[in-house]
């Protein structure tokens, strides 16, 4: 897998087209960002998940994005500029993404390059591909470190110059980042090759630069709020070159519904000279995701219950033994076995009942809610009585799973009509296995909750 990522991330960064000598502006600043990770033009460090596909769709209105010094003074390229960026994005697997945006120009006016040029009222800008490569994820995402190595084709140049560059250009970036419950943030580190080059009075090599990102959840699943700041400078002369020096900073918010559709809106703010850095933008636009892949416990449904059947295997013989005594004194009642296998009535507080369930590795996803139903049935025969679940993990999982499954295992426990004041939770975690094997089929019967009775 390591290798994998080695080797793609080679080819990537090596690819690099010829440059030319002519004036190139910097496509990737007329852009937002292919994926949806709740920033506008940071990327996030965290993978998508498995077979998620999407598609942005972001309106972006620039004031001034190019003005250029020369002898005679600033002269405004392009002065205002409504543009559509359409960004589709697909995960192949949990550690790569890929996305493709191109910016469509739907307005933009401006005095042109020289008096001889025709500035174009619309088109479309540069192509960009931006691969993502997750390199790890630890803690449950609370550090993460992904390589991004973005490429822009030159197809705004093919119809006017102001649209886009005349080359391929190439910015490999290293994106850190952390997620938590309420507070997510990213940080970009790129590098921009730029052909060295004399534009007016200005000087142009190539640049490093940073982007800052913090998203707040506001309203959990409702409603996010993100800042940002930018910055780029050349290496040459850090911070001193005007036309390449550059400060952004802004935010924005995104609303999120239940049909996987988000409506982003926001505004950023230009600092300095720079070539290609809008004196301020506006953005609005939607979201939408989908997952083209069943959900990952779907997934894992069959394979859990192979593991299951294989697990009660050592159990079936002696069932089978008792079936002939049992269908010979009462053939009708087939009932008649699982009432008896149930405790009527518990009396020692703190009984642990024989019911237990099992889950896949960090996952809450009940197979089969059987033995969930007995005591259910327990419980609704006897109403004095309540229930204590107790939840583990395996060594390899986080604590907060515990969590989860005791949620889960509580939700069917009220659905069969149990009072929710007569359910208590237990979160154990890892503390107490019943295996210390590694294998699979050990680590399944530590990931587990269990059932106690409460009679007080």
């Amino acid at each position: 897998m390591k290798l994998n990522k080695i080797l793609l991330f080679s080819v990537l960064f090596l690819f690099a087209a010829t440059l030319s000598a002519d004036f190139a502006i910097d496509g990737n600043r007329f852009k937002t960002s292919p994926f949806t990770d709740g920033f506008i033009t940071v990327y996030g460090s965290e993978g998508l998940e498995e077979g998620l596909f999407g598609l942005d769709f972001i309106m972006n209105y620039q004031h001034e994005p190019i003005v250029v010094s020369g002898t005679k003074g600033k002269n405004k390229v392009i002065a205002n500029q409504l543009a559509a960026d359409i960004s589709f994005f697909y995960s192949v697997v949990k550690w790569f993404d890929l996305g493709v945006s191109l910016p469509v120009i739907l307005f933009e006016n401006g005095d042109g390059w020289n008096k001889d040029d025709s500035l174009a009222k619309a088109g479309v800008g540069d192509l960009r591909l931006v691969p993502r490569f997750q390199l790890f994820s630890l803690f449950d995402k609370a550090i993460s470190m992904s390589v991004i190595t973005e490429v822009t084709a030159p197809t705004g140049k093919q119809i006017h110059s102001a649209l886009g560059s005349n080359q391929f250009t190439f910015r490999p970036a290293i994106a850190l980042g952390t997620q938590t419950k309420w507070v997510d943030a990213a940080l970009n580190l790129f590098y921009q090759i730029l052909p060295k080059q004399t534009f007016a009075t200005s000087k142009f090599d190539d640049e490093f630069g940073l982007k800052l990102a913090l998203n707040v959840h506001a309203v959990e699943k409702l409603l996010d709020i993100n800042a940002e700041f930018h910055s780029a400078t050349s290496i040459k002369s850090p911070f001193k070159n005007d036309a390449q020096d550059n400060i952004e900073l802004g935010g924005g918010v995104r609303f999120k519904t239940p049909a996987n559709v988000d409506v982003i809106a926001g505004a950023f703010g230009g600092f300095g000279n720079a070539v290609a850095v809008p004196k301020y933008r506006i953005y609005a636009g939607i979201s939408w995701n989908m997952n083209v892949l069943p959900p990952e416990d779907e997934r894992n449904k069959e394979e859990f219950k192979l593991k299951k059947r294989e697990a009660k295997q050592e159990e079936q013989p002696k069932q089978e033994e008792k079936k002939p005594e049992k269908k010979a004194k009462k053939a009708p009642k087939k009932a008649a076995p699982k009432q008896a296998a149930l405790p009527q009535q518990p009396e020692k507080t703190g009984e642990k009942l024989p019911n237990e369930v099992h889950f896949m590795h960090e996952s809450d996803y009940i197979a089969d809610p059987v033995e969930i139903e007995k005591v259910a049935l327990i419980l609704t025969r006897n109403f004095m009585l309540k229930i204590r679940i107790e939840a583990h993990t395996d060594k390899h999982e986080n604590k907060a799973f515990a969590q989860k499954r005791a949620n889960a295992v509580k939700a069917v426990l009220i659905k069969n009509g149990v009072e929710a004041n007569r359910i208590k939770i237990k979160i154990i975690g890892a503390a107490e296995p019943v295996s210390d094997g590694d294998t699979e089929p050990d680590m399944v019967k530590n990931r587990r909750v269990e059932f106690f009775v409460v009679t007080d």
